[in-house]
C-alpha cells in the first residue's frame, strides 16, 4: 500500500513539473485571476486550456498544436493563455469553467468573465488556427 501511495505521489509530482515547465516555456499563466487581470488590462481574450494528468491527447495537443510556431505566436500576440490540470488545479480557476472532457480550451471575454467559445478534444494545427481567427473576430465584433 505504501508503494502505491509513493508511486501515485511521484506521478502527480512529475505531471505538475510537466505542466509548470510547459507554462514557463510557452508563457502561459497557471492562475486564473492573474490571467484575468492581465486580459482586462490588455483587452485580450483569455485562452483557458484544461488538461488532465492522465491524458495522452492533452500531451499530443500541447506538442503538436500549441507548440507549433504559428499558433504559439498567434496565442502570445492575441490571447492571455493559461493552462491548468482540470482536477489538480481546481483552486486555480473558477468552478464554472470545469469540464469532464480534456483537452478543452475555453475562450473567455475578460470584460464580462464569460465564455465566448470553446474547443473540445484534440485539434490539429490547421483547424486550431482557424478557430483562433474565429474567436478573435467574435471578440472584436463584441467591442
Amino acid at each position: 500500500m505504501k508503494l502505491l501511495l509513493l508511486i501515485f505521489a511521484l506521478t502527480l509530482t512529475l505531471f505538475s513539473a510537466h505542466i509548470d515547465e510547459f507554462a514557463s516555456n510557452m508563457g502561459y499563466h497557471r492562475e486564473y485571476n492573474t490571467a484575468l487581470a492581465q486580459a482586462k488590462k490588455e483587452n485580450k481574450v483569455i485562452m483557458l486550456v484544461l488538461v488532465g494528468d492522465y491524458c495522452p491527447w492533452c500531451r499530443k495537443f500541447e506538442r503538436k498544436t500549441l507548440q507549433s510556431a504559428n499558433i504559439a505566436i498567434t496565442v502570445q500576440n492575441n490571447f492571455i493563455p493559461i493552462i491548468v490540470d482540470k482536477n489538480l488545479d481546481k483552486e486555480q480557476y473558477p468552478a464554472k469553467y470545469f469540464t469532464s472532457v480534456v483537452p478543452t480550451v475555453r475562450f473567455i471575454d475578460p470584460r464580462k468573465d464569460v465564455q465566448i467559445s470553446e474547443s473540445i478534444g484534440y485539434k490539429k494545427r490547421n483547424d486550431y488556427e482557424v478557430l483562433l481567427k474565429e474567436v478573435l473576430l467574435q471578440f472584436k465584433g463584441n467591442i
